[in-house]
């Protein structure tokens, strides 16, 4: 298991903790005021702090890995980071609530410009917060039953599903991701810090099944799908997988699968 799940997981998965989910958790870590002052601010980071970050590093590229890396890094795990989850962790991690508030996804605001809700907060009741901020006044609730459907969709779609703290380990959201997510950028494309953490799982393809479409390996966001010419297979990178699982839709003769991390000893501690 991950760091996370050591230190905030009580024997089990740390996002299958539901009391990182709670008022109790919150308030050690964090109060309403601040919580309503970060996001009210997170618009403004998402797309002028970040840019100025990666122009810092484009122009000191070895300075910045070496000393605002690590701080970047160390920062959102104390503050804001993510984890990647599969689809059918999530569906368990929402039986334990009533309902959940989708809202419009920031990240996509920053890189597209489009209104789309693709964000979900979960456990806590942070309504009253989220109705004051007009980046965020946009929700809508949903019963358990019309988010799974979602997020299944979602997931056909091929967006990735991750959870995220508000000041660590309070769990305040559930976020579908692709290669529009600054998250994604950040990490992947900009490589700023490490903000999203790879799952507790990670792709295998059966061989005997795949006919080497690659429909698999365009769908990865991470470059973890390979294909061999060959042999007319496709195969997995263990140290690129994030455990999404998003490849698994694409694969019509089910030859995908996923297993847990800690059961493959070369990616067992690769977070």
């Amino acid at each position: 298991m991950c760091e996370f799940c050591t230190k905030h997981g009580e024997g089990k998965k740390w996002y299958e903790n539901i009391s990182n989910y709670t008022l109790e958790v919150f308030h050690q870590v964090n109060s309403e005021q601040n919580f309503k002052s970060y996001l009210a601010n997170f618009y403004h980071s998402l797309s002028v702090d970040i840019r100025k970050a990666y122009t810092w590093k484009k122009r000191l590229p070895h300075i910045y890995r070496l000393l605002a890396y690590p701080i970047v890094t160390k920062h959102s795990k104390k503050t804001h980071f993510g984890q990647i989850v599969p689809l059918e962790d999530i569906e368990n991690i929402l039986t334990h609530f009533s309902s959940v508030v989708r809202l419009p996804c920031i990240c996509r605001k920053v890189t597209t410009g489009q209104n789309k809700r693709y964000c979900f907060g979960i456990g806590m009741d942070l309504t009253p917060i989220f109705q004051d901020l007009p980046d965020f006044s946009d929700f809508d609730r949903l019963s358990i039953d019309e988010a799974k459907e979602y997020i299944r969709h979602l997931d056909k779609e091929g967006q990735t599903h991750s959870v995220w703290t508000f000041n660590t380990p309070f769990i305040a959201a559930l976020c579908n991701c692709d290669r529009d997510c600054m998250a994604y950028r950040v990490q992947m494309k900009m490589e700023l810090g490490k903000v999203m953490w790879k799952g507790e799982y990670v792709a295998n393809i059966d061989s005997s099944q795949c006919n080497g479409c690659r429909e698999c390996m365009k769908r990865c966001y991470f470059g973890a799908i390979t294909y061999d010419r060959s042999n007319i297979k496709c195969s997995v990178k263990l140290l690129n997988c994030y455990g999404c699982g998003i490849c698994r839709a694409v694969c019509k003769n089910n030859a995908l699968s996923l297993s847990d991390r800690s059961a493959v000893p070369l990616a067992a501690h690769d977070w």
